[in-house]
């Protein structure tokens, strides 16, 4: 953490060093944590043995960081690392937790353990408050007290107010620190593939929609009896002043319930929304290869599209839905008490058997208009991507065949998807209007009921007549996102795939590999029945440069991807060090291995050359990783691109900036897997465009900067 460069000369209060935990104790401090918040899906005893980082992690804070992450997966929890600018983590303590907080000390490593609400875990497992400023004070005094001096010397020569000095020294010390970044933070909290409905809980979205729905009903029988009040005093021809005073407290009363249902929405939406968005990009991210490829990118883009669709129209819909059924129970009430009686409740009930006909029919129609308009979107792009070969290669006369039958299937099933909308949106409604009314006929042929009861039962058609218009319009967007969501589910699913942990003492070791086996691989591709390496064998060891050649098709990129972890052996033994993947987990065996993939599997991304160079690199930059940066970018012979960007290495490159040569981007790959600073770089076809100059240039660089080398070529 950058607050305390100088712990050994920061002394530390004693009611503060209570609520420190020690660097051996960590894994119970993240047990503990997870388990007063309720976010730990793991079932543990809390009486079971926690593990611990040994001890000599201690006085090695990026060895702890990395424990602390391997360790999170564990109890079914993400440690997922912050930084806070200085200016902002007063105001974020207060808000933050669960938490650890790294706190260095001369004896070691410390932690603190964050609840939430300035509230702390001490290691006694007692929960104790603590105000903000405190223990900004205590964790940042380093920096502050030099600064405070020099301000207070400033504040006392410019005569500043001695009541106005507190806010002024603030002000000036966040001006001072506000590029002080406070690290060493770790939000715990559930991963974005946990069980969603977990995630709504932690979120209270349950309760919020409870509270939603009594509110929602509540402010229905303040209105219906609101009206009952007036109505029933004009029936009988009076109108006594505090009937009309109890009305009038009535509607008021209506306002705050308005005003509170609003905001319950618009918070269910947001959280909602916020989660959903995560759940759906992890998942992006954690689709297998092998399911990838066998996905164009139009359907791929129509796949992100309609997820947009799930969120806005899921929520929308789902709000008015659950609003017209709450309205629509009510409304029967009121006509079991009208004139109509049990009659036009049973006609109600009916007609909701109607519609819910004439929803499934609507969902059918817009299911299939669905897929008429994806398969467009998909040959969209395919023809945008192959533009250049349909002018070369197609006949002008034949450009537009394909477009022209696909509008054709997309106009038929528009239109019958339009007759089925207008059916739930209009007929519904007015179709009960008719039915409602004709439910009073025996009524009136009768002439036993009251006006009131008559009237009564005209308020609960009506009532049931806007439910029924809300209850349209929320089904119509309701069923539009199940069917989005039946395209976009892949993604959702994808986000639940498990990944491998490893043991975190290994996972988060330091140590450089030494070497790496492979004993009789198998590896068949899910579409296929031969396997496309078989009894494959191979051994590296730290320091070698190793070059793997064969022809196209014979399994050098699957080796490649077996390498970086993309992909698992079916059969056969995979080994760094004499540990597999399993062992050491996901992101442990990735920090080893770096590789740059074929260039069609390569992407420069929208944003500066830098950040494109860093992509995989875990640390925070500093001024010396650029340097590096550029002297591998000269070295790779792209100084002259850096000098022909306006800004250099922070030019923005990619779809929206400097556009690059295929031999620039190649080198680019070269340059970002040599930056990730693993112990074995693997360059898969990386030379193929190069012209033999550059090409010597690259192969020098790569062989200067990488530890262990392994190059692919033809």
């Amino acid at each position: 953490m950058i607050a305390r460069p100088d712990p050994g000369g920061t002394e530390i209060t004693p009611d503060f060093a209570s609520l420190l935990w020690p660097a051996n104790r960590l894994g119970q401090a993240m047990k503990s944590l997870a388990a007063q918040s309720k976010i730990s899906v793991v079932p543990t005893s809390a009486t079971a043995p926690c593990c611990n980082p040994p001890e000599r992690m201690n006085h090695d804070p990026e060895a702890l960081a990395d424990w602390i992450e391997s360790a999170a997966p564990t109890l079914g929890i993400e440690a997922w690392p912050v930084e806070s600018p200085y200016p902002e983590f007063e105001k974020q303590l207060r808000h933050m937790g669960p938490a650890l907080l790294h706190v260095p000390s001369a004896e070691g490593s410390k932690f603190l353990a964050i609840l939430g609400n300035s509230t702390f875990l001490r290691p006694d497992l007692r929960e104790v408050h603590f105000t903000a400023s405190d223990v900004r004070s205590e964790l940042c005094g380093a920096i502050e007290r030099p600064i405070v001096a020099e301000i207070q010397e400033t504040l006392d020569r410019a005569r500043v107010p001695a009541s106005k000095q507190a806010r002024a020294r603030q002000a000036i010390l966040h001006e001072r620190l506000r590029a002080t970044l406070i690290r060493g933070i770790w939000i715990l909290r559930l991963p974005p593939g946990a069980n969603f409905w977990l995630q709504l809980r932690q979120a209270r979205i349950p309760r919020h929609i409870f509270a939603l729905g009594s509110v929602h009903a509540l402010q229905y029988i303040l209105w219906i009896l609101a009206w009952w009040i007036v109505g029933s005093n004009v029936l009988r021809g009076r109108t006594d002043r505090g009937w009309l005073v109890l009305w009038a407290l009535l509607l008021f009363t209506l306002v705050p319930l308005r005003v509170l249902n609003t905001w319950l929405q618009g918070l269910i939406t947001i959280r909602v929304g916020a989660r959903l968005k995560q759940r759906l990009f992890f998942g992006a991210l954690q689709l297998e290869p092998d399911r990838i490829r066998h996905h164009g990118a139009g359907e791929l883009l129509g796949r992100v599209l309609e997820s947009e669709a799930v969120e806005a129209l899921a929520l929308s819909g789902g709000f008015l839905a659950l609003v017209a059924l709450i309205e629509i129970v009510i409304a029967g009430f009121v006509l079991a008490a009208g004139a109509g009686g049990l009659l036009d409740s049973l006609l109600l009930f009916v007609w909701l058997l109607v519609t819910a006909g004439i929803a499934w029919r609507y969902f059918q129609r817009n299911r299939a208009w669905t897929d008429v308009r994806l398969a467009m979107t998909h040959d969209l792009i395919a023809n945008m991507v192959g533009h250049r070969t349909r002018l070369v290669q197609l006949p002008a006369d034949r450009w537009h065949e394909s477009e022209d039958e696909a509008l054709d299937r997309y106009f038929r099933t528009s239109q019958a998807m339009d007759h089925s909308s207008a059916a739930l949106t209009a007929f519904v409604p007015r179709g009960w209007l008719v039915l409602g009314l004709v439910g009073l006929i025996p009524a009136f042929i009768q002439n036993t009921n009251s006006p009131a009861r008559v009237a009564i039962a005209v308020g609960g058609i009506l009532l049931a007549y806007r439910a029924w218009r809300r209850f349209g319009n929320g089904a119509w967007q309701l069923l539009a996102a199940v069917i989005a969501w039946q395209r976009t589910s892949i993604l959702y699913h994808a986000a639940a795939r498990a990944d491998l942990i490893g043991s975190p003492d290994i996972s988060a070791s330091r140590h450089s590999l030494s070497v790496i086996e492979a004993t009789d691989i198998v590896y068949r591709y899910t579409d296929r029945a031969e396997p496309v390496l078989r009894g494959c064998s191979f051994r590296i060891v730290k320091g070698e440069r190793v070059m793997l050649k064969g022809a196209s098709g014979g399994g050098k990129s699957t080796v490649v991807s077996l390498l970086t972890g993309l992909r698992q052996p079916n059969s056969g033994h995979l080994l760094i060090d004499g540990h597999d993947r399993e062992t050491f987990g996901s992101i442990a065996w990735r920090r080893h291995v770096a590789a740059a993939p074929q260039f069609h599997e390569n992407h420069v991304l929208a944003g500066t050359f830098a950040f494109n160079l860093f992509l995989g690199r875990r640390k925070t930059l500093g001024s010396s990783d650029l340097e590096e940066a550029q002297a591998i970018c000269y070295e790779l012979g792209l100084g002259d691109l850096l000098e022909r960007m306006p800004a250099g290495i922070l030019q923005m490159v990619g779809e929206t900036g400097w556009q690059l040569s295929h031999g620039e981007r190649s080198r680019l790959y070269i340059a970002r897997a040599l930056l990730q600073g693993a112990d074995l770089v693997v360059l898969d076809e990386s030379f193929a465009v190069l012209d033999p100059e550059n090409m010597k240039r690259a192969i020098e660089c790569a062989v200067k900067r990488s530890a262990t080398l392994l190059v692919v070529t033809h």
